[in-house]
């Protein structure tokens, strides 16, 4: 089931990015015009937010069945980035200052590393830690 709920969670992450990388993949590769893709994007910014919230939930199960408690592990490292990543958002919404929003976007970049890292190298920390 935890192997399920990290793959459903990887889904959902490229579900949610999905309008940041279509617009620009529309921008130099597509050029796609018209309602549909419009229409398209907007439904994928509706549901941002609770695809955020779902993906910490089902983010902290996936890591306590895997693990059987909650631990330092990389998924923790994936789950920091994630919450600093929703925190960020969160602000943005809240206060509408750009530079908080360009960390928004950049924190992607964290998330995508700590993935990487926590499915090919999964004990990583155990290794630095002890």
């Amino acid at each position: 089931m935890y192997v399920f709920l990290g793959w459903l969670n990887i889904g959902l992450f490229t579900v949610m990015t999905a309008p940041f990388w279509l617009r620009v993949l529309n921008t130099h590769v597509l050029h796609i015009k018209g309602g549909g893709y419009a229409q398209v994007i907007r439904r994928l910014r509706q549901i941002h937010k609770p695809l955020g919230v779902l993906i910490l939930i089902l983010a902290l199960v996936h890591g306590y069945l895997a693990l059987g408690a909650f631990r330092l592990h990389t998924g923790s490292l994936v789950w920091l980035a994630t919450a600093a990543t929703a925190t960020l958002g969160i602000l943005f919404f809240r206060l509408k200052k750009k530079t908080l929003f360009a960390w928004h976007k950049r924190m992607v970049l964290a998330i995508l590393f700590f993935v990487l890292l926590h499915i090919l190298f999964p004990d990583a920390l155990y290794y630095i830690l002890y």
